[in-house]
């Protein structure tokens, strides 16, 4: 089945509400512009991959190009890691820039090579379907074959085996560009960034939300059977008890219990021992 994959730079919005529009619009996943040349940041890249995480099951991330093959790969890798991105992470060259030599496919190989011999293997080359046509790109002389060609039309990309295709710079009236997917290549296998792995608290005390709200359950086991009504918004603040259950912790209130999850819950003050 072709994915819907919507490319996110500057321009458009890096809020969770805006990300969950796109999905609610019917978008799969996102590429995210992270980089360009050797020193320009997307400055709202850093939020448009966390909130993306929340949203699709795959972000992938894109440098724009200006034909330094190592330069420009050694900068866009050193962000791609420090956003947490690991190696199945779909790294996307974005080779369409004015500046760029008629010719651009030794330079392109250059960039590609670098990722790859860096465990980036999940690369794939952007360009416009009149550059892969004329051999600006040459295609068949990349180190990584996978392509993703920009074609404003209703009936193509133009361009025989493509793996993705862009086809609307103006999606369904949105302002945003996407793309159809149509093997994998573009948004790659389902994978996660590597954020820290989850820690829980384990004290009596009083907590605070940390998080927009948190659920309030009947049992410790968190989930939908055992979900009440009520919730706690972010602010609030609770007197519980640290409960163990299997290998992490739950805090017990007076009205259930909630998750003890460090990313959604401060202890603002201890009291007591653990439970």
């Amino acid at each position: 089945m072709t994915k819907k994959i919507v490319d996110l730079s500057s321009y458009q919005s890096d809020s969770l509400a805006y990300l969950k529009q796109l999905k609610g619009w019917g978008a799969d996943g996102i590429m995210v512009k992270l980089t360009e040349g050797t020193g320009y940041l997307s400055p709202k890249a850093g939020n448009q991959i966390a909130n993306g995480f929340k949203v699709f099951d795959t972000v992938g991330v894109y440098h724009f190009f200006h034909g330094r093959g190592t330069a420009e790969a050694q900068y866009f890798l050193a962000w791609v890691k420090k956003m947490g991105l690991d190696k199945s992470t779909v790294l996307a060259i974005d080779v369409e820039a004015p500046d760029l030599p008629y010719s651009t496919t030794s330079q392109v190989n250059v960039f590609l090579r670098y990722l790859i011999s860096h465990g980036y293997k999940n690369v794939i080359t952007y360009g416009s379907g009149s550059w892969f046509n004329a051999g600006r790109i040459n295609r068949y002389q990349l180190v990584d074959k996978a392509i993703w060609v920009a074609a404003y039309n209703n009936y193509g990309p133009g361009v025989n085996d493509a793996n993705a295709w862009q086809n609307t710079d103006n999606w369904n009236g949105h302002g945003v560009d996407c793309s159809h997917d149509f093997d994998g290549k573009l948004s790659g296998k389902a994978t996660k960034a590597t954020p820290k792995k989850a820690s829980y608290w384990a004290d009596n005390g009083l907590y605070e939300v940390i998080t927009s709200e948190v659920n309030v359950y009947g049992k410790p086991a968190l989930d939908k059977a055992n979900k009440r009504r009520i919730h706690f918004s972010k602010g609030s603040t609770i007197y519980g008890k640290a409960v163990k259950y299997g290998k992490v912790y739950r805090i017990k209130t007076d009205v259930g219990y909630i998750s003890a999850n460090k990313d959604y819950v401060k202890l603002v003050r201890k009291s007591g021992g653990k439970q």
